[in-house]
Order: C-alpha cells, then structure tokens, then sequence
C-alpha cells in the first residue's frame, strides 16, 4: 500500500503559514502562489486544489464562474488520468493574500473540526484507476454547474459542498468522502433535470457574455 504522508487539510494551511502568530511567522501582508499551495500538496495536489477553492469561494462573492470553471478544468485534467493538476504559469504564479488563508483556516477551525474525526484512510479503490477518472468526471459537472450565473439565491452551495467533499476526500484519501461527493453529483443531475429550463437560461445568458 501506498505510505505517502496524508497532508491534512489544517495542516497544509498552517505549513502555508496560515494563523502562525510564532517568531518565525510570515508577515500579514505576505502573499502565496498558488502554485506553491497545489506543491505543497504533493500528489494530492487535485483535493487541495478543490477543498481551497471551493472554502474561498464561500465567503467572498463573485468567484463562483472563474472558480467554477478553473475546477471543471481541474476535474477533466483528473477524467484524463494525469497525476497532478496542471495550471497556465500565470494561474501558478497568482498569489492570495496570507489573510485570505487566514480566513479560511480560521473557518476550517470554526466549523469543519468533525473532519479529524470523521476522515481516514479507508476504500482506496476510489481513489485509482477508472474509479479516479469517475471523480474527474463529477469534478467537472460541478465545476461546470458553479460556473453557471443562476438566478437563484444560494444556489452556488449545491455545487460548492460536494466539491469540497471531493477535495477533502482526495486530500484525506477518504473513500466514503469521494462516494459522498458522487451522491452529491447524482442529487445536482436530478436537480438539473427539474429545474432544467433555468439551466438553460442561464448557459444561454453564459455564452452571451
């Protein structure tokens, strides 16, 4: 079996210098690129990529279509079968603000410390062969869905959780986490299905833009 280290969620924040208050601590105003973010994640560079973007993209309006569509771009790089994600040097060279770290390590702590409890290594399978392709698969439609401008209050959420189940499942190597994140698919292709007139309209007002 695989004994790669598993790099925490918490713990990749922190590695980052998120909430360091030590003598060795990064100054507030420092900034980090994200490509040195998806490095230091090493192989499960694709969770930390989904679980970051998809935490940022709570708290701060207007990044559901450019994050929508850098994770669908994350999630068809995963369907094709590569090893780690690949980004356009200037995405790689784009820095967040160690505040904005700070935020989300903050909101990590605040309300996701069941995830110590709750993950652990376990249904490995669902993390190789077709059965990673298959999270590639559902990455992308949801990236795809969160990129959509629907006129429906709060409806980034619906996209927005599953992908940071599949974040954290990638990050963790949970396995029940990734089937958390399949059923999450299945519940937005059901929702897509009722609700498919607004879709419409709305990939009509997308391509307009």
């Amino acid at each position: 079996m695989d004994k790669r280290r598993r790099l925490r969620l918490p713990e990749l924040l922190r590695e980052l210098g998120a909430l360091d208050e030590g003598p060795a601590a990064l100054p507030r105003d420092s900034r980090i690129a994200v490509g040195a973010i998806i490095d230091k994640a090493d192989e499960a560079g694709f969770g930390a990529v989904f679980a970051l973007l998809s935490l940022i993209a709570i708290p701060f309006f207007g990044l559901s279509t450019p994050f929508g569509l850098g994770m669908a771009l994350g999630g068809a790089q995963l369907l094709l079968g590569r090893q780690r994600p690949w980004m356009p040097r200037r995405a790689r060279a784009r820095e967040l603000p160690l505040t904005t770290l700070d935020k989300v390590a903050t909101l990590l702590e605040r309300r996701t410390r069941f995830l110590e409890r709750m993950t652990r290594r376990r249904w490995e399978w669902t993390l190789f062969g077709p059965a990673r392709n298959l999270v590639g698969l559902g990455v992308t439609l949801l990236g795809l869905g969160l990129a959509l401008p629907l006129p429906i209050p709060g409806s980034n959420l619906i996209f927005l959780v599953p992908l940071f189940v599949y974040g954290v499942g990638l990050l963790e190597r949970d396995g029940l986490w990734i089937l958390a994140g399949h059923l999450g698919v299945c519940i937005n292709l059901a929702l897509f299905a009722a609700f498919s007139g607004v879709v419409i309209a709305a990939v009509q007002r997308l391509t307009h833009c």
